[in-house]
């Protein structure tokens, strides 16, 4: 079993809900993913454009670029199913091409018409072709501008890029007092400072109700962030994490919850980082190894991959 203490626990005071809710009457997911997001779905009758967009703009980029090349796929497949219907006929230089099938002679006069590179080997000759032409046109300006704004968007939004240890430890001081600890570090090479951290604790009982207590820390901000930051909660007496053990705390289902602010340099905005550990997200008796060595020319470099990696006390 793994313990600082063998005593009987004492429950802590809870401090006020958050926000994420408190009574929910049935077992609920983790209330913060590592990714920063909550478990919570929005459901309305009515849809909006500003959720639409959204959701465009802080989709995965892997998503987005498949979400984008579909959808400019389909629409050029629309409008070349438009020009078949109407008659390749009614389009010249098709004839000529018989070693093309119909249907991608359509779409690739379709993509040369939305993307108005207009090569000139097909064109229109009747009122219908000549119409839909047109509209393709205007649909793939109006397309390219929505597109162009959407990556301006994504580009220019600030991310804090805090790359958290994946593990939490349950760790001990030289004097021999107990901590709870996890390790921080800016994945990305903008500068961040003035950055503050705000740690709660959440249990929660078999009927999904929920309690919140804060964890105080042993330093709960930096002036600058330029290394890794080692985030850690001294389990004293007045501590919620006082005498429990890990089954202490898989019976009450906990997660440390926690909230990043700071100041980036490069975008001149305050920018914000989640994430959570659950109980079995913790390792006992652990200890982080350093992750930045000296260079033989005084440079400090930090190494990314070693931010995991712990050893035994």
């Amino acid at each position: 079993m793994a313990a600082f203490s063998r005593s009987a626990p004492v429950a802590p005071p809870s401090t006020a809900d958050p926000g994420i809710g408190v009574n929910f009457g049935r077992p609920t997911r983790r209330a913060i993913n590592h990714d920063g997001s909550f478990n919570v779905r929005r459901r309305s009758s009515q849809s909006h454009v500003h959720d639409l967009y959204q959701e465009l703009i802080t989709m995965g980029w892997r998503r987005f670029m498949l979400l984008l090349l579909g959808t400019l796929t389909l629409v050029n497949m629309l409008f070349a199913g438009g020009y078949l219907l109407l008659g390749l006929e009614h389009l010249n230089g098709t004839a000529a091409q018989t070693h093309i099938p119909p249907f991608l002679q359509a779409f690739f006069f379709s993509v040369q018409t939305f993307t108005t590179v207009g090569y000139g080997g097909i064109s229109p000759n009747s009122i219908g072709t000549g119409l839909l032409a047109s509209l393709e046109a205007m649909t793939g300006l109006l397309m390219a501008a929505l597109a162009t704004g959407l990556l301006y968007g994504r580009f220019s939004r600030p991310r804090a890029g805090i790359l958290f240890s994946r593990t939490a430890l349950m760790s001990r001081r030289a004097n021999g007092t107990p901590n709870l600890q996890f390790r921080i570090a800016n994945r990305h090479r903008s500068t961040l400072v003035e950055l503050r951290a705000r740690v709660l604790l959440q249990f929660t009982d078999a009927h999904g109700n929920r309690t919140y207590h804060d964890l105080k820390l042993e330093r709960d901000s930096v002036y600058f962030f330029p290394l890794n930051w080692t985030v850690v909660h001294d389990i004293t007496e007045e501590s919620p994490l006082h005498n429990l053990t890990a089954e202490d705390l898989a019976a009450r289902d906990a997660e440390i919850l926690i909230l990043l602010k700071g100041y980036d340099d490069t975008f001149a905005q305050d920018v914000h980082a989640r994430n959570s550990y659950r109980h079995e997200e913790l390792e006992w008796n652990r200890r982080y190894i350093r992750a930045y060595d000296i260079q033989p020319d005084g440079m400090v470099v930090l190494d990314l991959d070693k931010l995991h990696e712990t050893e035994g006390i």
